[in-house]
């Protein structure tokens, strides 16, 4: 049997104490957590990106012909800077993409669809982007993804750069959400 005298637990005071560690540990820690968490999804959001650049890159090789990524809302047709909702993959069979709505008719196929972004924003230096039977963007210049966080801290942005022989490569650095 127990004694009443043997039990032991915390005072109001120990408690108080307790709860205001943790409080202070808290404040210090979680604007670092968050940070870490945005930088961390972006992060994510442009590898989902260059890897579908690479599925159109490699789709448009295998099949001889042009293949297209455009901004997309629907999930079947293209939608201008729109790309924060979303974006496709289709085959231009005919080679009348404008990146604009129309762009996905008759004998096009759309090869996948990928989802908007989870947060942030994603803007595009071109209308769309397209790659050749061989590969190469169909651009005159080298075309670019600017992919920022929702808070707008520029530090945790990410940029794609798409090279005019069709590869993109992720930019960590010098990058402005402004």
């Amino acid at each position: 049997m127990m004694n009443i005298n043997e039990i032991k637990g915390l005072t109001v005071i120990e408690l108080m104490i307790v709860v205001g560690v943790i409080g202070i540990l808290l404040a210090v820690g979680l604007p670092g957590l968050q940070d870490t968490v945005s930088r961390m999804s972006t992060n994510s959001q442009a590898k989902a990106l260059v890897a579908s650049l690479n599925f159109a890159r490699s789709e448009a090789i295998k099949r001889g012909g042009v293949v297209s990524v455009c901004a997309s809302s629907s999930g079947s047709d293209c939608a201008a800077d729109a790309w924060s909702d979303g974006w496709i993959v289709f085959v231009d069979a005919d080679e009348d993409a404008t990146g604009g709505a129309g762009s996905v008719d008759a004998g096009d196929e759309v090869l996948r669809v990928y989802q908007g972004l989870r947060s942030g924003t994603l803007e595009f230096s071109e209308a769309m982007q397209q790659h050749d039977a061989q590969g190469f963007a169909t651009n005159t210049a080298v075309a670019t993804f600017l992919l920022c966080p929702e808070d707008g801290n520029s530090a945790n942005a990410q940029s794609v750069e798409i090279a005019l022989t069709g590869r993109g490569r992720r930019i960590h650095e010098g990058l402005d959400c402004s």
